[in-house]
């Protein structure tokens, strides 16, 4: 048996956000667990090289440079959230988040991903932050009833 080291976000996470069309980095293990969206593409589908359309989740591979080519591709296409470790010391946070989102929410509480069996993992090193990319994203993102500091990022 081949060890699953991915880990999956917890369905009331998407859920408190609203209907997503399009999940550009997803597995069926997750779309099983977590419903993210009415579409999804899969690491074979490579969600980089595909057409993204409507409002998009995010949560994107965590290595580089996959989060970087993830979080710039959701950057142009300028409608949706992503979920990413909060790690605001990183370039790409700089170079990406700030310079190009339109609000983040820094979550209060580290959030235990899902083990593809479902059970819920340990509580992980880094807290984690929700980016609203588009207007009618960070609105849902204000309102949003998930326990964080909303700010909004002048362009």
């Amino acid at each position: 048996m081949v060890e699953n080291n991915e880990w999956y976000t917890p369905k009331e996470i998407i859920a408190s956000l609203g209907e997503f069309d399009l999940d550009p980095a997803s597995s069926l293990e997750a779309f099983r667990l977590n419903h993210s969206a009415k579409k999804i593409y899969t690491k074979q589908e490579n969600g980089l090289s595909r057409e993204w359309d409507g409002r998009v989740w995010l949560n994107p591979p965590y290595s580089s440079p996959l989060l970087q080519e993830f979080l710039l591709k959701m950057a142009t296409h300028s409608n949706g959230i992503a979920l990413v470790f909060s790690k605001i010391e990183a370039k790409w946070f700089h170079d990406i988040v700030l310079n190009r989102a339109t609000a983040i929410k820094l979550l209060y509480d580290r959030i235990q991903f899902l083990r593809a069996d479902g059970i819920r993992g340990m509580q992980p090193r880094n807290a984690s932050m929700l980016v609203a990319y588009g207007p009618d994203n960070a609105k849902i993102l204000f309102k949003n009833h998930i326990k964080g500091k909303f700010l909004s990022l002048s362009k």
